[in-house]
């Protein structure tokens, strides 16, 4: 599975991988750093968000871990945390260089057509 590319992302699948692009992190903390961002998120349950993780563990980009040892002492059992795989780093890095050409294209193309850049 390593050998070949990573799978592109939903728009949700992205926005999860981003969170864990910074560390481990339990559903929660997914959800309140995907609304830091700016997304509204409080549509996003619990159990849509869980259902994405399972997509995304299945295809190898993240995996279940323990709490980092910042939350070691307010670890709480029935917190799951997980964490980006090397496969999972490669997913976000993959995405961010995609998204990047396509702003770069529609920059490119509004100037041409005189819009804003």
């Amino acid at each position: 599975m390593s050998d070949t590319p990573p799978p592109t992302p939903t728009p949700l699948e992205f926005e999860i991988l981003l969170a864990l692009a910074a560390g481990p992190l339990h559903g929660y903390g997914i959800i309140q750093d995907i609304e830091s961002r700016g997304r509204a998120a409080s549509h996003l349950r619990s159990g849509t968000l869980y259902l994405a993780l399972r997509r995304l563990r299945d295809a190898g980009l993240v995996e279940p871990t323990t709490a980092p040892e910042s939350e070691a002492g307010s670890n709480d059992a029935r917190r799951k945390y997980f964490a980006l795989t090397p496969r999972g780093g490669r997913a976000v890095a993959d995405e961010v260089a995609r998204l990047g050409r396509l702003v770069d294209v529609g920059r490119r193309r509004l100037a041409d057509a005189g819009g804003t850049s």
